[in-house]
């Protein structure tokens, strides 16, 4: 085990007090930048071509309570993440100067030499010359969004003209991921979507230069895989990654759930509920535990048994990791790996 501190790292500008702990297995720390292929697209496909099951991991810089994440590589093990997605959080990193001080882009700036990294990008209040800064930070690949505010002076009122630029600067040296949603953009709220449309939109973004999609959240399989075939049928080849999320409790279910707007059916809602109320009125914490790790399993299981070519998925932790751990024994008792 290897613990990296923060200012350790780089000595190429001033740390903030953002300190997180990371802590690396032997191999990570043994291996340094001879990693193979860091561009998450093309991992992505690589992995996919292989048949075999892997995943990821999406963390936050810090938790709700601005806590600095604590994350130990070697608590995933025996099979580490193929890469780690770091969320960006536009509401308060839009105006952090310069850029690479945000805490998202100095957590990815630690863990890039050691596992492929992902750092996220959005379009809120995003000017053309921060969008150059963060390019110019040299990261392999970025998960570029709109998120859910539009502020009436940013440049990039939708995800598109942010690729293109960014296709543009960077060419094929530079992986530019996009997010799909197969129940559509239940965040915005609104009545009834139009599948079709947003499946073009999603298409459009592909044709700009996105070369994987990582599905946000739903609880069920079958919207996911007919969301991946419409995204074939409809001439989209890149890699896609499937989102999942194990909660470790009710509560983070119902609060991801207002975020979002995804639900899950109402069968698993009133199997959740009578979990809610069980025991004299106060919840079993453990079988909601199990609840959501068999939730998990079944999608994972459901989607690879429908053929689709999917081979990856998304873990979204919220810095929660002990269910993703539990979810990950399950996989291997199944033989996924």
């Amino acid at each position: 085990m290897h613990w990296i501190p923060v200012p350790t790292v780089s000595s190429e500008f001033p740390r903030s007090k953002y300190q997180p702990t990371v802590t690396f297995t032997e191999e990570q720390t043994a291996s340094g930048q001879d990693q193979g292929e860091q561009r998450i697209g093309p991992l992505v496909a690589n992995k996919t071509a292989q048949r075999q099951f892997f995943y990821g991991i999406e963390i936050l810089a810090t938790s709700a309570s601005g806590k600095p994440i604590a994350l130990d590589f070697n608590n995933f093990l025996p099979v580490l993440p193929s890469f780690v997605s770091v969320v960006w959080l536009g509401r308060r990193y839009w105006n952090v100067e310069p850029v690479k001080q945000v805490e998202s882009l100095q957590l990815a700036e630690i863990l890039a030499p050691r596992i492929p990294v992902l750092p996220h990008i959005s379009a809120y209040r995003l000017t053309k010359k921060r969008l150059d800064d963060f390019l110019n930070l040299n990261f392999k690949s970025c998960l570029a969004v709109r998120g859910d505010l539009v502020h009436p002076g940013q440049d990039f009122p939708i995800t598109q003209p942010i690729i293109e630029l960014s296709h543009y600067k960077k060419g094929k040296n530079f992986s530019i991921c996009v997010a799909g949603y197969p129940e559509g953009y239940t965040s915005l709220g609104g009545g009834p979507q139009d599948g079709r449309k947003n499946i073009q939109h999603l298409k459009e973004k592909v044709e700009a230069g996105a070369d994987c999609i990582f599905t946000q959240l739903c609880y069920q399989p079958e919207p996911i895989v007919r969301f991946i075939k419409a995204c074939r049928e409809a001439g989209i080849k890149v890699p896609i990654v499937v989102g999942l999320m194990v909660h470790e409790s009710i509560r983070t279910y119902d609060a991801i759930q207002d975020m979002s707007g995804v639900h899950m059916p109402e069968d698993l809602r009133e199997e959740l509920e009578e979990l809610r109320m069980n025991r004299g009125g106060s919840p079993d914490s453990d079988a909601i535990s199990k609840f959501f790790i068999k939730l998990t399993v079944n999608i994972v299981r459901h989607i690879l048994e429908a053929d689709i070519g999917i081979w990856g998925f998304q873990f979204y932790t919220m810095n929660s990791f002990p269910p993703v751990y539990a979810a990950l024994r399950e996989f291997q008792k199944m033989g996924f790996f």
